[in-house]
Formats: structure tokens, sequence, C-alpha cells
């Protein structure tokens, strides 16, 4: 019937006659295996092939329904007639009468058995109404093959592509069971020890998916779709992955534009609401345009509307609100504004996400400037406090800028230990990129050799470097020689505030200029390069 290929056919007939399982069963330490079981029907849940295959059997049902008379005019203009809705194995029919339904029900009780397809009488109900009232009955619908079908009661509802529902749908009850949802799965992703870009992938993939499908069935009010976005958010606190005086705005943005790349429930529904629209209007079937006529505000669609306007925030639109914040707008100043400052790998850690959800909160806490230092204590948060005095130095203000790069007191040993641990991973990555070291160490355990040779390179680690004539400079965090070429790069790293960054690199260069003028003199070198890395308290590159 649908002109498939022969060959393609008789691949499937000799693939499905092949089907076969065997049940696995542990008992104790041993584990049972069943003899084969052969699979005589049905389709395999979760294969690709199978919904195609499915929906091909039973495209000729619906074929056969819609060329029968039955069924309820929607539309005396248009004779606009409908008898089912159909959707995978979730089939609906409509009658204008009792006898046109069990005529329906008998055809489809008939091409059920024909493919060898079992109805879920459990799973089923008939619902007569009259005059837009349910009508109450004890009878059920007795097809030819003795199956009957019980009546659906008033106060019952039942099930139809995951909604409940009777004459209409239980709006209020069907939201509170879909936030339900929503937060079980939230919270149980949440318990899983995943890296920080799983965590959010999941979220989006898995749990708000479970709501997002209705909309556009039922109405959602913003103060209700905020509510939910407040309550994940929330989720996230109470597990540490997020700070509650954290910017908003970032959790929702991309991961590569320095956002969590969590999705945003007021936007998801406002795009499934264009969507959706955009295809009941582009249809000019007389099914369609009855129900475009009938629509005026009874779905969230509202379809009777000339237009709809878009309310979704752009991505544009939420970095400009991000940059405007007074505190959390200085990470993102610093990050476009700058021209030294490289975008793409300043968010590398970012985009990789594979630090814990509670450490990539954490940092985003600092570049937010909202940890409670005594500064945002007691002049943002306005807590009455003694002092807003630094707690290790008591001379300046204790603010993050302070902490983590100005205090005197931290300065010759916690700073000076985070610039060794920056240059030790550099050094031991372009020890093994040359072949000086073989295996690789944990970079907490890594200790460099002032000197690493070979025939080709000599990598020195903060030694001296002895020239002819004596320079103010001449200690290098890294010196890489490259004996065959005649090249040498000196490398330095810093971890300067935000602000430094451009003074730091310009003071990184001509600080060891006059060094590079003499070794390349002594040692009659091609080319020689000093190489500021430099990677900002908060990570800018």
């Amino acid at each position: 019937m649908h002109g498939v290929n022969d060959k393609v056919i008789k691949l499937l007939t000799y693939l499905m006659k092949s089907w076969r399982t065997s049940l696995l069963l542990r008992t104790g330490d041993r584990m049972v295996e069943s003899d084969r079981i052969r699979i005589g029907r049905g389709i395999f849940q979760g294969d690709t092939l199978s919904p195609i295959w499915f929906c091909m059997a039973l495209n000729p049902l619906s074929m056969i329904l819609n060329n029968t008379a039955f069924g309820y005019v929607i539309d005396k203009q248009r004779r606009t007639r409908i008898n089912h809705q159909l959707y995978m194995d979730d089939l609906k029919l409509y009658a204008a009468t009792a006898d046109q339904l069990k005529r329906l029900l008998e055809i489809v009780s008939t091409f059920s058995d024909s493919i060898g397809m079992k109805m879920g009488i459990e799973k089923c109900a008939t619902l007569e109404v009259k005059r837009g009232k349910i009508q109450e009955t004890c009878m059920g619908t007795t097809l030819m093959n003795q199956i009957t079908i019980p009546p659906l009661n008033t106060d019952d509802t039942y099930k139809y592509l995951g909604i409940r529902q009777a004459l209409e749908i239980k709006t209020s009850e069907m939201k509170e069971l879909f936030k339900q949802r929503l937060y079980k799965r939230v919270n149980l992703i949440l318990k899983f020890k995943l890296n920080s870009r799983s965590l959010f992938t999941a979220i989006n993939i898995w749990a708000i998916p479970s709501i997002t499908y209705f909309f556009g069935i039922l109405t959602w009010s913003l103060t209700e779709l905020r509510e939910i976005d407040r309550a994940i958010r929330s989720m996230l606190t109470k597990y540490g992955m997020h700070h509650p005086h954290a910017s908003t705005i970032r959790l929702y943005l991309p991961r590569h534009q320095g956002g969590r790349g969590l999705m945003n429930l007021e936007n998801v529904h406002e795009g499934n609401l264009i969507s959706l629209r955009k295809y009941f209007l582009k249809e000019n079937s007389p099914l369609f345009l009855s129900i475009r006529e009938a629509d005026d505000r009874i779905t969230a669609l509202n379809l009777s509307a000339p237009e709809h306007h878009d309310t979704r925030r752009t991505r544009e639109d939420m970095i400009g609100e991000w940059n405007a914040k007074s505190l959390h707008g200085r990470y993102p100043s610093h990050l476009k504004n700058n021209n030294h400052v490289n975008e793409v790998e300043s968010l590398t850690y970012l985009r990789a996400g594979y630090l814990f959800p509670e450490t990539e909160g954490r940092l985003i806490a600092i570049q937010d400037q909202v940890v409670a230092t005594r500064a945002y204590m007691k002049n943002i948060a306005r807590i009455d406090i003694p002092t807003d005095r630094c707690r290790r130095c008591a001379q300046a203000l204790e603010s993050i800028q302070h902490i983590t790069s100005a205090c005197p007191v931290l300065a010759p040993r916690d700073y000076l230990e985070r610039h060794n641990s920056m240059a030790r991973i550099y050094h031991q990555k372009i020890a093994l990129r040359l072949g000086l070291l073989q295996n690789e160490t944990p970079s907490y355990w890594y200790q460099p050799k002032s000197l690493l040779q070979s025939q080709e390179y000599k990598l020195y680690w903060d030694t001296t470097l002895v020239t002819d004539r004596g320079v103010a400079h001449n200690r290098p965090d890294v010196a890489i020689f490259d004996l065959k070429r005649k090249t040498c790069m000196l490398l330095d790293f810093a971890i300067p505030a935000d602000d430094n960054i451009s003074r730091a690199y310009s003071e990184k260069v001509s600080k060891y200029s006059d060094l590079a003028f003499q070794l390349r003199e002594l040692y009659d070198l091609r080319t020689i390069s000093v190489l500021p890395m430099i990677i900002s308290v908060n990570g800018l590159v």
C-alpha cells in the first residue's frame, strides 16, 4: 500500500522472524539465563524504525474511518465532520449517535484483530454528551466479538496523550500534576553525581519537557511559569549548585556566552505558542478553518486573534540586562570590553562543563561578586557588623577583589602557590609535548625539575638565565630553547585582578625585553619571544 521496496519488505520479514530474547535472573551471587524466547509480534520500544513501522500499520485504519459517513459535524456551513483523532496507539472516536459510535468501534476492533493488535479495553471508555452535559449510563458498548467497553462516569476522567479529561480538561489538577512530576525529576537529577554540563543537559532534555509538552494545550500565566522557574532555582540552591544571590539571567544564557544553559520556561512557553499558532494558521483545510474560527480565547493559542505579540526575551536583551547590573555586570564587562581578553578561551570551562555543579556554582558566585565578604554583608546586604575591614590584614575593605589579588597577608604564600600551581600545569604539558617527559602525573603532585633537556630542546623552570651583561629581570617562570631551529620562548605567568589584565600583559613584555635581547645575542638565536600567560582571578584568559 505504501510503495515500500520489495527488498526492504523481505528484509523486515526475515528480521521479524528472527526476533528473540532471554531473561536474566540474579539469585544470590549467581546469574541464571532462560532459554531463548521467540517474539511472535509487536515492535521494539526505543527502536528508531519501530514508530514509522507502527504508523504505517495504523494508517489504513485512519483511511477507513475517514471514508465512513459517521462522525460529528463541527461546522454545518463547511460540512466539516470529525470522527477520530489518532496519535500512535492513542485513538479517540467521535460520533453523532450511540449507534454510529458502536459501528466505528466495530471497525477499530476488526482492524485490530486483522493486524494482530489487541485493544487495551481496561484503558477504554465511552462518553455520551447531550446539550453540553455528560449523560449518566450504566450500560457499556458491547461489540460483535463480545468485548464490552464501559461508560465513563460523571466524576471520572480518562487520559488522552497524557492529559486527564472528560467533557473538558481538568486544568488545575493537570497543572499541579505536571509541576510535581517536573520537580520530582529535577530532584532525581540533582542527586546524581553528574558534571555541570551533563546536569543542566539532563534537566533540559528529561525534566523540563515533562511540562513543556503541555504548553499550548493548557493555559499558563506568566506568574505560574515564573513560580516554576523560581522553584527549580530554589532546588539548585538547596543542593549548593546555585548561589541565591547570583545572576538569575546568567543561569539561562548559553554556556558559550558565559551562562549555564538552563532552559527558561517563560521563553519556552512563548516559543511553543508561536510555533503551534504558525502550524494552525498555515493550514487551510475546512477542519482547521473551523477550529480557528471557534477558538476565541478558548485555548492558550487564541487562534481567532489575527496577531500574537512575541514576548520572548532575546539573548541580546538578556546579555544587556546582565551587563547593566552593578555587581553582576562587572564580569561580563571585562569579558566583552577588554581587547586583551580571549572570550572563547575564557569560557572553555563553561562550554566543556567538566566541573562539579557545586564548584561551578561557587565560581559563578565569585564572578558575580555575591560571596559573603564583609564589604558585601555591610554595604550590599545591609547586615549590621562591627567592621568591613579585611579579617586577614585589617587594612583594606574586604571585597572580592581585595581577597583574590590585593591582600598583603595572602600574597607571600597563597597567591604564590596559586601562581606556581598554574605554571606547573603548563610546564608538564609542554614537557610531555616536547617528549621530555613520558608519563603524566596529577598536577597536584607534579614537581618540575629546574632543567629538562634532550638533543632538540631545553626546558627551564624558574631558573636564572645567565647573560654577559646583567639585566634586572632574568628569571622567567619557563624558558624553552629549540636547539635545532635556534629559537627561544620565555613564558611568564600572572594571575591579576580583572581590571589589571592589560597592564599585567604590558608589564610582562617590557619586563623581559632586555633579557630577550641579551639571550639572542649570546646564543645567536634566530627568534626569541616573550609570551605572558595571564589568567585573571576570575578566569579571564
